[in-house]
């Protein structure tokens, strides 16, 4: 017992010694970032990084300690230091292990200096100036972004989100870049648009964090902690990298030269990097300039715009546009699409840094949006949107220098001319033509929210990754709906009931839970549908908390796809489609408990659903003397078949699930005489039903 009190205050004293003794201790900074790291981990695992680190800035000055080793520094003498010439020999840390594709280290992700100039020299002419500029590259961007445009207008009168038609627009962009002739159409093809939805980055790198901090541990994180993983991108990559018709101009034909020395699945890492890379980054541009333009006290910057777009002739060069060019310098310095610090490790022997010696192998960064607005001498009111500064003869030199939104030095962003050709471009053929303000209906923040790599809006978030084969058959106004999830093949929500539609313009329908498998029932589950750029639909809404009885209605939002009819067995092109309830009799008019059998059956030409649960009915009568009925009910049995070339199982849970009506057997009068007629009775293997809803096609 006392060897573990003296280690422990060995530790104790060994941790303060290092805190008030190292060479780090006459930085600037909170007391506790001199003892331990937890404290900027902590922000990081919040994705509060560069909000915590800002205001720690606007406190203790341009430098300041985050950790025992780790320094946060804003000044244009530290970035030279750090990023440019004079930062030979500061290489990554491991943190950028964290951007590896398909397991595989790519240009971003390499530590070491020397290997990722080596890396860089094999395609750095792809994203010259020059390369882009030819004729088929803008070809394709100016095409992109009249696809843009015609989205826009396809909505009419109506409010447009721009957010996700801007990313959609910028990965179209980049993959035509690396895969010409191929390349995605996002804005119009719905496979497209769930690639973009994959790629967009998201907190998965917060959970790519927990194993990067906690690798021993991370075998045994549950399946909600690990990082999401995108199927459909990938194999859309290794697709295009196999392909042997490329352009000259592209990523990919230069990759796959025989003097690149890359490996096929070291040339997908790569375009898989850059795909990611170069959806957010633009597109979260786009968004927030767009958004800045758009705000009342910004209409004059807009209205300026428009003069300088309209009064130079159509085909004038990107460059030309010099008022241009500063609306979007100004929208990257108010809001930089990679705000993160950028890590370094000082070199061997230690370097002297902004007056400050820093020994080796500590880790020293700069994150643009401090270096942004920490110097005020150099932006005045640095949290004002003012294009009008660019353009000021006087500091010039200085602002340019400290403009730091695509980082600088040979590590700086690779894909900066096509980001900003592609920003151009968009933003010439939107301006010249429309005027833009925020909509009526639009109350999401448009607070930077950190995703490490990149920011976007706070109030954006995209669906959640689906967890569940979920599939709802509705059949003129009612529907049945079954969830089950796919790792457990458990039930995770069995629903059906009535579908209410309330309103058109919006769609907005109420859905009755006259079978639940949550115990719902009373629930008044209401959404609203707004359709998306690729067809699919957003249904917004609150729900009560289930699993917490009690608690506040919980906001959701779903996107929901119509999936083409199965075949069944009428053949092509043709089917029956019906939902049947159980017949439960005559429940009773006074007061009491009566026990039913709850079952709902549904078939749309090709997939038949049947969900049956027994349910109490408790009536009782208010002291007002009303009478009203309590519902309760047990676990749903739920039971899924698919036609091909006959009737089969897909899902049989639950203890009932056997007995439960079958295609395979006992539907000789479907289709036929009562069945047609909604509100008719019919029987189906011995046991009553109301036809609810039928049709034929």
């Amino acid at each position: 017992m006392l060897s573990l009190w003296i280690g422990v205050i060995f530790l104790y004293g060994y941790t303060v010694a290092r805190g008030l003794l190292s060479p780090l201790s006459t930085i600037p900074g909170p007391w506790y970032t001199r003892f331990t790291s937890l404290w900027i981990k902590y922000q990081e695992f919040t994705a509060n990084r560069r909000e915590s680190v800002h205001r720690l800035h606007k406190i203790y000055g341009p430098v300041v300690r985050l950790s025992p080793n780790e320094v946060s520094f804003t000044s244009l003498d530290a970035i030279k230091e750090i990023y440019a010439s004079g930062g030979s020999g500061y290489d990554k840390t491991e943190y950028y292990d964290l951007f590896r594709q398909f397991k595989i280290k790519t240009m971003f992700s390499t530590l070491l200096k020397d290997e990722h100039s080596k890396r860089k020299r094999i395609f750095a002419d792809r994203y010259a100036m020059t390369n882009i500029m030819k004729e088929k590259p803008m070809a394709v961007i100016h095409e992109r972004a009249m696809a843009f445009i015609s989205k826009c207008v396809e909505a009419g009168q109506k409010s447009v989100d721009v957010y996700s038609l801007l990313h959609c627009y910028a990965l179209d962009c980049v993959t035509h870049f690396m895969f010409s002739p191929g390349g995605l159409r996002s804005l119009n093809i719905a496979e497209d648009f769930d690639i973009m939805h994959e790629l967009t980055y998201h907190q998965s790198l917060q959970k790519n964090l927990l194993e990067y901090y906690l690798p021993s541990l991370a075998p045994y994180f549950p399946k909600s902690l690990h990082a999401r993983s995108a199927p459909k991108a990938n194999q859309y990559v290794l697709e295009m990298a196999s392909q042997t018709n490329l352009d000259g101009h592209s990523l990919m034909e230069k990759l796959k030269r025989k003097e690149s020395s890359l490996e096929l699945m070291q040339a997908a890492a790569e375009c898989k990097d850059h795909m990611a890379a170069g959806i957010d980054t633009t597109g979260d541009g786009l968004c927030f300039l767009m958004w800045e333009l758009s705000q009342p006290q910004n209409l004059c910057f807009q209205q300026r715009l428009y003069k300088e777009l309209t009064a130079s002739p159509a085909n004038a060069p990107l460059d030309s546009y010099i008022y241009l060019d500063a609306v979007i310098k100004e929208a990257l310095r108010c809001a930089p699409p990679i705000p993160m610090s950028l890590p370094r490790y000082v070199p061997a022997g230690g370097r002297e840094i902004d007056g400050y010696v820093v020994p080796e192998h500590t880790i020293v960064s700069c994150q643009p949006y401090s270096v942004h607005r920490i110097n005020e001498s150099v932006f005045p009111e640095p949290d004002r949107f003012n294009p009008e500064r660019w353009l000021a003869e006087e500091g010039a030199t200085e602002r340019n220098r400290l403009f730091f939104s695509f980082a600088t030095g040979g590590r700086g962003c690779t894909g900066k001319n096509l980001a900003l050709v592609e920003m151009k471009m968009l933003l010439r053929e939107v301006y010249s033509r429309y005027r833009t303000m925020v909509a009526s209906d639009m109350t999401a923040s448009m607070k930077l929210d950190d995703q490490i790599i990149s920011s976007r809006p706070e109030g954006q978030s995209w669906p959640a990754e689906e967890t569940t084969d979920t599939i709802v058959m509705s059949v003129k106004d009612w529907y049945v709906d079954l969830r089950i999830e796919t790792e457990t093949g458990k039930i995770d929500w069995a629903i059906a009931g009535q579908r209410i539609v309330e309103s058109q313009e919006p769609l907005r329908v109420t859905f009755s839970h006259e079978l639940d498998s949550h115990n719902a029932f009373e629930t008044i589950d209401c959404g609203t549908f707004v359709p998306l750029p690729n067809g699919d639909d957003l249904e917004m809404g609150s729900m009560p908390r289930h699993d917490l009885p009690g608690a506040p209605d919980k906001e959701y939002e779903e996107v929901w796809r119509e999936l083409p009819f199965r075949e069944g067995p009428e053949g092509p092109d043709k089917g029956l489609s019906w939902v049947l309830e159980s017949d439960d009799g005559d429940l009773g008019s006074g007061e009491g408990e009566v026990t039913v059998t709850k079952t709902f059956i549904g078939r749309i030409w090709g997939t038949y659903l049947a969900l049956s649960q027994e349910q109490t009915h408790t009536r009782q009568k208010t002291p007002s003397g009303d009478l009203v009925v309590k519902k309760s009910g047990a676990d749903v049995s739920a039971r899924r078949e698919e036609w091909s070339s006959g009737w089969n199982e897909k899902y049989l849970v639950g203890e009932a699930a056997g007995s439960l009506p079958s295609m395979m057997v006992g539907f000789d009068e479907e289709g036929k005489g009562s069945w047609k007629i909604p509100g008719e009775k019919v029987e189906v293997q011995g046991k009553k039903y109301i036809v609810r809803a039928f049709e034929k096609i």
